[in-house]
């Protein structure tokens, strides 16, 4: 079995259980006795994303030390994108404010800086890559069209 093949059963296999994990979120009930509507396999879905999370980092970090000794130029593009990741998390945080939020009735253990401002970190670099994203798209459909 190539690599190609064994990637794309690996990304079926992760979307299919996105996707019942999702449906579980979704339609598996909620918590009882709860002030908000809290779906019962929330903890789970998050769990997940943690773990596609961490795929993601261990793939943008080891693919591109596996190219640097077979194709350095193209190692190097690699790593020029993973440095621009880096600067718009930067540039992020640099956003982020650590304010504690007054909310009413919440006296949990993440209204705190730390918190806050990881969440703020988040949320910025969210929209800037939306941004970048959309600016992208544009870029390369007017690109195509003077060309």
């Amino acid at each position: 079995m190539n690599s190609k093949k064994i990637l794309n059963i690996l990304t079926i296999v992760m979307f299919v259980i996105t996707a019942v994990l999702l449906g579980l979120f979704m339609f598996g009930g909620k918590v009882p006795n709860q002030l908000y509507t809290t779906p019962v396999y929330t903890s789970t879905l998050l769990n997940w994303a943690y773990i596609l999370f961490g795929i993601a980092i261990i793939a943008a970090i080891i693919f591109p030390i596996i190219r640097l000794f077979s194709r350095p130029k193209q190692a190097m593009k690699s790593f020029i994108g993973l440095a621009v990741v880096v600067v718009v998390v930067l540039i992020a945080y640099a956003m982020a404010d650590g304010t504690p939020m007054k909310i009413i009735g919440y006296n949990g253990p993440d209204n705190v800086p730390s918190m806050l401002i990881l969440s703020d970190t988040i949320i910025y670099t969210m929209y800037i890559l939306f941004a970048g994203t959309i600016l992208a798209i544009i870029g390369t459909e007017i690109y195509r069209r003077v060309k």
